[in-house]
């Protein structure tokens, strides 16, 4: 019995991934939402902004950062079989070799 699209019904509307000092609650776990129109917010609980880097599996010189204000959200809405990397940064630092949060995870649907 074929269960694919029961599993992928129940899948929730929308996920949110809290970070508190610079790291994130689902460090290393992937965050699944559903394709339908399926949203993964980010909130930010401390008093400092964060850039966060998202990027496709595989693709990471061809990443996009978003700011994420302090005590801010960000949302990102997840499309059918998209799957994207995130990793938490400082605003201020542009060394990609120094990092926090311990990387962070994925998301998909």
């Amino acid at each position: 019995m074929d269960t694919t699209g029961t599993a992928k019904a129940t899948l929730p509307l929308s996920a949110t991934i809290t970070i508190s000092n610079g790291i994130s609650d689902r460090t290393g776990v992937d965050v699944e939402v559903t394709p339908n129109g399926g949203r993964v917010h980010f909130q930010n609980e401390d008093d400092e902004a964060y850039r966060l880097r998202l990027w496709k599996p595989g693709y990471e010189q061809a990443s996009i950062d978003m700011m994420l204000p302090a005590f801010g959200r960000v949302s990102v809405m997840i499309n059918l079989d998209q799957e994207f990397k995130y990793r938490v940064l400082k605003v201020s630092n542009f060394d990609d070799e120094v990092k926090i949060g311990g990387g962070g995870g994925g998301i998909r649907n």
